[in-house]
């Protein structure tokens, strides 16, 4: 059994130093999933989560990526992105706690560090065309098995078909996604969606007339970013998100096993 509280006092620090730096810079940050579902229903964490979730539009994502790992390397924690680091496989970000390490479900064999983090999630324009959707949705899952079978080759050794993707190398599967998700953000009168989602393609969506209105609330002891209209966002994503869910979906998803060596300086007791 994890200790939860830990995890929540440790994700409250991360997220309090990334929204400095994005205060510094002028970066647009806001609570995405189940963080802004906790921060308008429960007033901070949902109690059974071990994540907190941010998104922002790919230009400010990009500017994250330039200064947060020089912001946050004397802070005690540090950025994880494929370009920071290629053992990193995802095409999103997640901020950790430096002298912590977890085993997260679904990434039990990384290669990549892993401590108690929060996600960062870019959001890109979406073709408004369905035909362009599937193909850009059908090209992001093939590249995304192709990046997974370099990581995890036994889960893979019953494939019997060879991807049009299978001569490149990593570096350059990581482009071609990253430039994939980012060909339609040249057209500002396109919906936004999270395309690193857990959800279907599309599903996580924020319109553009949204996208740039957030107010602040309170998340336990932050006051934080979330779309003015949330009620819109969150209702696409999940219907009746004022619903407690059954008490067997009440369940913490993530973080498996925890250790921590050293906190960052605000947390050391």
């Amino acid at each position: 059994m994890v200790d939860l509280k830990l995890i929540h006092q440790v994700q409250l620090g991360i997220l309090a130093n990334v929204a400095a730096i994005n205060s510094k810079y002028h970066l647009e940050y806001f609570l995405t999933g189940g963080s802004a579902i906790g921060a308008v229903r429960h007033h901070g964490f949902i109690p059974w989560d071990d994540d907190i979730d941010i998104g922002l539009p790919r230009t400010d994502f990009e500017r994250f990526l330039q200064v947060a790992p020089a912001e946050l390397s004397h802070r005690g924690y540090f950025v994880e992105e494929n370009r920071l680091d290629p053992q990193y496989e995802y095409d999103f970000a997640k901020v950790m706690a430096d002298g912590t390490r977890i085993l997260e479900h679904g990434r039990e064999l990384t290669k990549a560090k892993n401590g108690i983090f929060i996600d960062v999630f870019p959001f890109d324009r979406m073709p408004n065309k369905r035909p362009q959707q599937e193909k850009q949705q059908a090209k992001l899952a093939m590249l995304l098995e192709e990046i997974r079978k370099r990581f995890y080759p036994d889960l893979y050794q019953q494939s019997i078909t060879q991807s049009k993707y299978a001569d490149y190398n990593l570096s350059e599967l990581y482009d071609i996604r990253l430039s994939t998700m980012t060909q339609y953000n040249g057209h500002s009168e396109l919906s936004l969606i999270n395309m690193s989602s857990p959800y279907q393609y599309g599903k996580e969506l924020i319109k553009p007339t949204e996208i740039h209105h957030l107010i602040p609330m309170a998340f336990e002891n932050l006051r934080v970013p979330v779309l003015a209209d949330y009620d819109a966002y969150l209702t696409r994503l999940y219907g009746d998100y004022m619903k407690l869910p059954p008490l067997n979906k009440r369940i913490q998803r993530h973080v498996l096993k925890v250790r921590v060596d050293n906190l960052p300086n605000e947390h050391s007791s």
